[in-house]
């Protein structure tokens, strides 16, 4: 036998032919009050709680453009005044295949801005 949810808000199984009391009506709508009250209030936690999150992170939005515009901002700077004096180098290469030669690269980058200032590349394999 199946058994649903609404089976449990009134026993009936032993009071099948007997009528149940005023006393154990008023008893069960008392429960089901309570029970009614207890769902209203965690769904007024849980709106509550979501909304007190959507204003959080409308909040966080808006300081992360104002961070993101500074972050440009201040790259715009930096890329005017730098002048790539100190430079780190990244290799990466490409091994070529049956008609294509291998390839060498060097890229340079600016360790203080990032900015790449050069590449080089150099080829392999067959002359």
């Amino acid at each position: 036998m199946s058994h649903h949810h609404y089976e449990d808000v009134i026993d009936t199984s032993k009071k099948t032919m007997e009528k149940l009391s005023k006393e154990e009506i008023d008893q069960e709508i008392e429960h089901l009050e309570n029970k009614k009250a207890q769902i209203e209030k965690d769904e007024q936690i849980k709106n509550k709680k979501a909304f007190d999150l959507s204003k959080q992170l409308e909040k966080l939005k808006v300081v992360k453009e104002k961070t993101e515009k500074a972050i440009i901002e201040t790259q715009l700077e930096l890329n005017k005044y730098c002048t790539h004096e100190k430079i780190r180098t990244e290799n990466r290469n490409y091994s070529g295949g049956y008609l294509d030669r291998a390839e060498y690269w060097t890229d340079y980058y600016c360790e203080i801005c990032g900015v790449k200032v050069n590449e080089e590349v150099t080829y392999g394999g067959f002359a």
